[in-house]
């Protein structure tokens, strides 16, 4: 006849084992059982993660779809740790420059710089974007810079200066183009105009006559709904998210190219609290998350240029002669950050000429030669 063990048969077995002399032994085999099934627990460790862009931007959708649930992923086949996530996004910790400082003092554990919002403090990241018209292949952007920072270490710890340990360097902008509330037809047409950006990519528009007018992508729609500017540069799919077309139906195909903006940050006393499984799943999840993030970008750039077209944009395409035009219309913005690096320390000329060999290598569409002027 089975026995089934309810609590209360189990009190009565252990009276009877008790009375027979046996309880000792009985009691010290259930602890044992239990004080195995304790210490297999998984510890539990709180991070929060923060950004100060809503899911609808790609990054920290990616982030929140892929990057969160893969780390728990990893660490539930060991089962020695688990994460309990406190998601901070869309500017409830940080606002759009306020990440850095935010991980820097401990607000938050983990988050998303956005790096065009501090050129001074960590330059080298702004490499992509001083070397415009060069690729639109936001997976090989997003593995240059990363493999970059780890053969060239010093600009790698330069984030100890903000109390930070970065894991990965998105390639998160597959094609920087220009959105416009007129119709463009010619370059001539830029002249005069206004035009948004942010960091270097103000620098983009001066070269056909345009005014360069500082802002950033979550007050894009509102600025040239306004009329405070005329247009914004952007790319694709953040225009068609943030619904641009409906402002700025005039979707300007330049071709300026693709570029990283985002890294992946842990605040450093957080990362030295951390049990070094824990610290392994983030790091190399983090790579996993940049190609993800870049596959993700590249293929919602595809669509959003249709959606651009079917909710009333209209693409206008320059021809290669243009876009030769407007790049060799810049100043060298590569040598400028190559002297800025140099002054505080950094081979920059030796990084520029490795970021240029390795697109040449893979066949970019390259229209300037930034490093050979």
């Amino acid at each position: 006849m089975k026995t089934e063990y309810t609590s209360q048969s189990l009190y009565k077995s252990l009276q009877g084992r008790r009375r027979s002399g046996r309880f000792a032994s009985f009691a010290g085999c259930l602890l044992f059982v239990l004080g195995s099934n304790l210490a297999l627990a998984a510890e539990k460790i709180t991070l929060t993660a923060i950004d100060a862009y809503a899911p609808t931007s790609s990054w920290t959708r990616v982030f929140i779809d892929y990057y969160i649930p893969e780390v728990d992923r990893r660490l539930a086949h060991t089962g020695n740790y688990e994460i309990k996530w406190i998601k901070a996004f869309s500017g409830t910790v940080a606002k759009h420059k306020g990440v850095l400082d935010a991980l820097k003092y401990g607000i938050g554990d983990i988050g998303i710089v956005t790096t065009p919002f501090h050129p001074d403090k960590v330059p080298f990241y702004n490499l992509s974007y001083a070397t415009p018209f060069v690729t639109s292949d936001a997976d090989l952007v997003g593995k240059v810079m990363t493999d970059l920072a780890d053969r060239y270490p010093s600009v790698k710890t330069e984030w100890k200066k903000y109390n930070q340990v970065s894991l990965a360097t998105l390639g998160n902008i597959d094609n920087y183009q220009v959105f416009m509330s007129r119709p463009i037809k010619s370059l001539d047409d830029f002249k005069g105009t206004k035009i948004a950006g942010v960091g270097i990519n103000l620098r983009y528009v001066g070269g056909v006559g345009a005014v360069a007018v500082g802002s950033n992508l979550a007050d894009y729609y509102n600025n040239i709904d306004t009329g405070l500017v005329d247009g914004a540069v952007i790319w694709s799919e953040a225009a068609t998210a943030y619904k641009i077309y409906e402002v700025a139906p005039s979707y300007v195909d330049i071709g300026i190219g693709a570029t990283n903006s985002k890294v992946v940050n842990v605040n450093t006393r957080t990362w030295e609290r951390l049990p070094e499984e824990v610290k392994q799943v983030l790091a190399s999840t983090a790579i996993d998350y940049r190609d993800a993030l870049a596959k993700d970008v590249i293929e919602k750039g595809i669509k959003a240029r249709q959606e651009y077209v079917e909710n009333g944009g209209n693409i206008v395409t320059l021809t290669k002669e243009q876009r030769r035009y407007w790049a060799n219309s810049l100043p060298n913005l590569a040598w400028e950050w190559v002297e800025d690096m140099e002054a505080r320390g950094f081979p920059g000329e030796a990084i520029l000429k490795d970021y240029m060999d390795i697109m040449r290598a893979n066949n970019q569409p390259i229209e300037r030669e930034w490093d050979r002027e």
